[in-house]
């Protein structure tokens, strides 16, 4: 009886030190691979090496916090290159495809719908990441698109007119679309933009005159 329950002690105290063997396993891994890449690469055959390791096309992977040498390559494609800088608890994103430089890949992305998802979504990505730099530059545009719709007191006057914006490849990133129904002008629209807060110097507006269509007229949303 007295061997029986050495052995369960024996067995007991294994099974503590291994858990805790685990368990300092994983703080340690936690503590030395505290960063994270999401990779996201088009085309599907693409070789991605960061660092001295070599990853999928796909995935989310932990990694030591560190500056990383980062090259995608394959065949019938350009290779790129850079660097990639992971800090401790961050997750950065690989998000990248790559352009054709030789004939038997021109096609690539018409032929092969999967790849051609992920681009359409790595350039929405970009594109994100441009509207949201512009948004902060200016704040006024995260209020727009309004509409401007009132009469004077003693209802002789009406205004009414739609502010929205576009996005385009100009020096300030966007133009303003005026939509006036009561032959108000731009120079309403520069009144409300800047009573709003927006330096308005040097916009570019795209004017509609709906005048028109009257009072009765819904503006466009």
């Amino acid at each position: 009886m007295k061997t029986k329950v050495k052995v369960l002690i024996g067995v007991s105290i294994s099974a503590f030190v291994l858990i805790l063997a685990i368990s300092l396993g994983f703080l340690i891994y936690g503590a030395i691979y505290s960063a994270k890449v999401n990779i996201m690469v088009a085309p599907s055959t693409a070789v991605v090496r960061i660092g001295d390791g070599e990853y999928p096309v796909s995935g989310e992977f932990a990694m030591q916090p560190g500056e990383y040498a980062v090259e995608v390559s394959a065949e019938g494609f350009a290779t790129k290159t850079g660097k990639l800088v992971l800090k401790d608890g961050e997750t950065v994103g690989l998000n990248l495809y790559l352009e054709s430089n030789n004939e038997s890949t021109k096609n690539w992305y018409e032929e092969n719908a999967g790849d051609a998802l992920i681009v359409g979504e790595i350039q929405n990505a970009e594109e994100m990441k441009k509207v949201n730099v512009l948004l902060e530059k200016e704040p006024v545009l995260k209020q727009l698109p309004v509409t401007v719709e009132y009469y004077s007191d003693d209802y002789s006057e009406y205004t009414k007119y739609t502010i929205s914006y576009v996005f385009d490849d100009s020096e300030r990133g966007f133009y303003l679309v005026m939509k006036d129904y009561t032959g108000a002008k731009v120079g309403a629209l520069i009144r409300t933009l800047g009573e709003m807060g927006m330096d308005t110097v040097g916009l570019e507006v795209k004017y509609e005159d709906l005048s028109s269509e009257g009072l009765g007229a819904r503006a466009e949303e």
